[in-house]
Formats: structure tokens, sequence, C-alpha cells
């Protein structure tokens, strides 16, 4: 592979040695020759460059939406490698809707089939045409950052190719079934019994399957990696969490966004896409149970959307709480720091998360966190008592329900409690702040992946190269079809923009809400 080779070529070179021509690289190539002889970054970022000066994403958004963390994660690491001088290309569904400016510089598209309770969300078949331009972009490394059997395409260039494949687990698949279920399903406790003992298991072993055939497995937790190594996973495992992205962190505090009956002092947000996995349901008959009744002026409110979105608002307008649990739609990932800065708790009933990085922005805006103890995402980045509160989900729903509840006002009606809280929060948050400790750890990832690359040779027939392939198309047409047993939904609908692939348009975006609200934080 070029990059590889050229690099041994680089490291071997002595004093006064000729260093290989850079017309025999390809463009990106040329580029990562130009950086390292001007001295450009560091000896090993400079080599690191030079070893993976081509780095291929694949992403269950090419066009982004909404909301999504699994999503500006992605936007993160493409544009963290790009400013690191890596040609980046992002592979992923074709949305028709998508404009010019809403893509990336560098994109390879596979036709994509819509799923309804997803608007704008696409599952990706493998195309003649999209698997030609997928091996012409002789990538050098490729992250697999795609909940989807998108995956297998990854798995495909390494059995054809040879290109070291890291996985990242983005999905928790003993929650994420839900979301393909219809209301009528999701409540059948046998369908839900069902789904627990037979589907998730053959989920499970698909996913590490896959895993095993690339080349290293990212997590985001401990938790994670406790659970795909007791599930079978062999090839190493690396624990990366996510930092809390730049654009929440350089946000600017303007004017007070809450709903003008949201009283300071007792203000519970929440922020996250409104699906049943994340647990919604639950935290409003929370705080109609132990919250609402005990605290005078306590609200809630819930930042996003999502496909159950008007079934999260039925249930609080049926529990009487039209006036205290408010729905001010989904914000772009630019302004969320506004909403932070002026509540005074943040909730969290989720159990689906692999990380779950709106937890982390929250404490790292000075917010203290209540949540259930995931063993996963959740649960790595809080310390009981000491930053925040992690409290049991279980075994009796109804005792932690209680114990949750009582917790969120006890903090609610202690202001000292609560600050001294929120400045542990922020300072346990803001080691997680940087993206270069994140960046520096995928390096790491990648170089124990062409290792075993190396180690693993893949001189395979021809039908074993087409099974994952089969294996991709399979899958997504049976998602397909099952993804059509829920009815269309409605989501993003304020229409506010996330922003795009582009670091200009990031940097314009953050920009312009300086000029807007013009308070520094």
């Amino acid at each position: 592979m070029v990059g590889v080779g050229a690099t041994a070529a680089v490291r071997s070179a002595g004093a006064g040695d000729a260093l290989p021509s850079a017309s025999t690289q390809d463009a990106g190539s040329q580029v990562m020759y130009t950086d390292f002889l001007l001295g450009t970054g560091s000896l090993a970022q400079r080599t690191r460059r030079l070893d993976y000066a081509n780095i291929g994403i694949l992403a269950d958004y090419v066009r982004i939406p909404y909301a999504a963390g699994s999503t500006f994660a992605t936007q993160l690491l493409h544009t963290e490698f790009k400013r690191r001088g890596h040609e980046v290309t992002l592979v992923g569904p074709r949305a028709p809707e998508a404009e010019p400016g809403e893509l990336p510089a560098n994109y390879v598209l596979f036709a994509g089939v819509p799923v309804r309770s997803q608007p704008g969300f696409y599952l990706p078949l493998p195309t003649i045409e999209g698997l030609k331009a997928l091996s012409r972009r002789r990538f050098q490394m490729l992250v697999g950052q795609t909940g989807s059997s998108l995956m297998e395409a990854g798995v495909w260039l390494r059995l054809t190719q040879n290109v070291p494949l890291v996985c990242v687990n983005t999905t928790m698949l003993s929650q994420v079934y839900d979301v393909m279920l219809p209301d009528v399903l999701s409540k059948n406790a046998a369908m839900q019994a069902f789904c627990r003992r037979v589907l998730v298991p053959i989920l499970e072993r698909a996913s590490v399957a896959t895993y095993n055939q690339a080349d290293g497995l990212v997590v985001l937790s401990k938790g994670l990696e406790r659970y795909w190594r007791n599930l079978g996973v062999t090839v190493p495992i690396h624990v990366i969490p996510r930092s809390v992205d730049p654009r929440v962190a350089r946000g600017f505090v303007g004017r007070d966004p809450f709903d003008p009956r949201a009283v300071r002092g007792k203000r519970i947000i929440v922020l996250c896409r409104h699906v049943r996995e994340k647990g919604l349901s639950r935290l409003i008959d929370i705080f109609a149970k132990h919250v609402a009744p005990k605290v005078p002026g306590a609200t809630l409110t819930m930042v996003g959307d999502g496909a159950d979105h008007d079934s999260f608002r039925g249930q609080a307008e049926r529990l009487g709480l039209s006036d205290r649990v408010f729905f001010p739609g989904e914000f772009p990932v630019t302004e969320v720091r506004n909403w932070y800065a002026h509540a005074d708790l943040f909730a969290y009933t989720s159990l689906s998360e692999t990380y779950g990085q709106v937890v982390s922005e929250a404490m790292w805006s000075g917010l203290p966190v209540v949540a259930f103890d995931d063993d996963a995402g959740v649960a790595q980045q809080i310390r009981h008592m000491k930053d925040s509160l992690l409290l049991p989900p279980g075994p009796d729903a109804d005792v932690a329900d209680a114990q949750f509840g009582l917790e969120v006002v006890d903090l609610l009606r202690r202001p000292e409690r609560r600050a001294g809280l929120a400045e542990a929060a922020r300072r346990s948050a803001s080691s997680r702040i940087e993206p270069d400790a994140c960046i520096d750890r995928y390096y790491q990832a990648f170089d124990s992946a062409r290792v075993h690359r190396d180690e693993s040779p893949t001189d395979v027939g021809l039908v074993k190269q087409v099974i994952p392939i089969v294996r991709w198309a399979t899958l997504h047409s049976a998602a397909a079809l099952l993804t059509r047993l829920r009815p269309a939904a409605t989501l993003n609908r304020h229409g506010r923009r996330q922003p795009g692939w582009g670091d200009a348009e990031i940097e314009t975006t953050a920009a312009e809400e300086t000029l807007s609200s013009g308070v520094a934080a």
C-alpha cells in the first residue's frame, strides 16, 4: 500500500539520502510528502499522515438531517483527521434530497432505502457502481463508524484489498430493535420477550462475527469492552471515550431560551433524540409521580425531536403537565450550550447509550447530572456522589424510579449541594474537552490494526469475498421491510439546520451565533 511503503522508505533514509519522489504517490500522499518535507507538525504526526494518508469512514449519514450523537462523533473524526492533513472520504447511503452544500468534499454513496419512521435516514444497499467507486479509493485505513450492515463493506475491502478495518460500536443492540416495532408490538410483552431472548442474541452473534473479521474494535466505555469480550470478540478492543464537541465547548451563551413558565432554580432539562430507547416516557412518569407534586414550580424541558416526539407530548398532556413539561424542538449543536447554561439539572434515564455525549456536554457546562447506571457509556462519565449521581435502574423499576425522583427533588431543594456537584462536574468533564487525546488513541488503534492486518493475511477466494456483500444486502433488505411496520414520522419539525461537514461551514455557523448572541460564556 502506498502510505505504508512510503513511510518505510522515509524511516530508513539516513542523512543525505533522497526521499522517494512525491510524483510516485497519489494526490493525497503528495500533500503528505510536502508536509513532511516542510516539517509541518511533530515527527510522529507527520509519520502518521504518511502512514494513513487516505482514510475512509463508513457512516450512517452522509447528509445530516437531524441531531444524532454518533453522527456528530463522525463529524468530529472527519474534521480532526482533515485538520491533521489526511484525505478523508465518507462512505454511506445516498439521500435524494441532499443538496451539494450538505455533502462533504469526498464521498462514496450507495443506493439507500428510506426508513419511514426516521425521515432522512436510509439503509444503504450494495451496488456494482458503489462497490467500484469504493474500490477505486484505495484507502490506507478504514473506520467503521456505523451501526448498520454497511460495516460489511469494510469487511469486503479487508478481504479484497487488505485494507485495515477498525470498527466502532455505535449501537446498543439490546435496545435498538424497539425502533422498528409499531406501538402495538412495542407494548406487547410476548414480542418484547421474543426480541430479548431470540432476536438480540442473533444480532449479537452477527456483530461478533463481523468484528472478528476486522482488525480492531473501538468501544466508548470499559463496560462495553467487557460486554463484547464476553460475547466472543477476539480482535484488539480499544476504549476511546468521545471528547466534548468543540462546537459545544466554544458556544456562546445568549438570551434565556426557556419557556417563561420555567422558573430559574427549578429547571430540569434533557437533550436527546425523542425515541423510545432513550427512556423518555419513564422520565416523564418519574417527573409526574415523584418530582412535580413535591417541588412546586419544577419544570422538565425536553429539547430534541424524533419519531416518538408526539407520543411523549401526548403523555405529558394526559398527565396534566402541559404547563410544566416543555418541548421546544431540536436545535443545532452549536446552540445547545445556551440551553445547558440556563438550566439547573440534567436528568437522563436512557439505558441505550454506547456513550451518551450529552452527559459530558451537560457536565462540562456546569450541570449536575442524575442518571441511571447503564454499566456502559453513561456510567463511564460519572463519579457517583462526587460530580453527579448514578443510580440503579432496577431490578424493581418502581423503587428505582422513586429513588431517582428523590435525588432530583433533593438537588432542586438544595442549591448549595447542586452548586458543589456542578463545579465538580465541570472539572471532571474538562479533562475530556480536547479532541487531541481522542484522535491520538485512534492513531494507536490504527497502528494496532495494521499490525493485526499484517499478522492475519486474507488470501481468500471469490466466493468468500462475496459473502459480506450478500450478508449486507440480505440484512438491509429484511430491515427495510420491518421498518415499514411503523408509520411515517416527522423529524426536526422546526427545520433548524445542523452544521454540515465543512470546517468553513462549522466556523461560519459559530461566528453567526457569536454575532446574534453577543455574550461570551
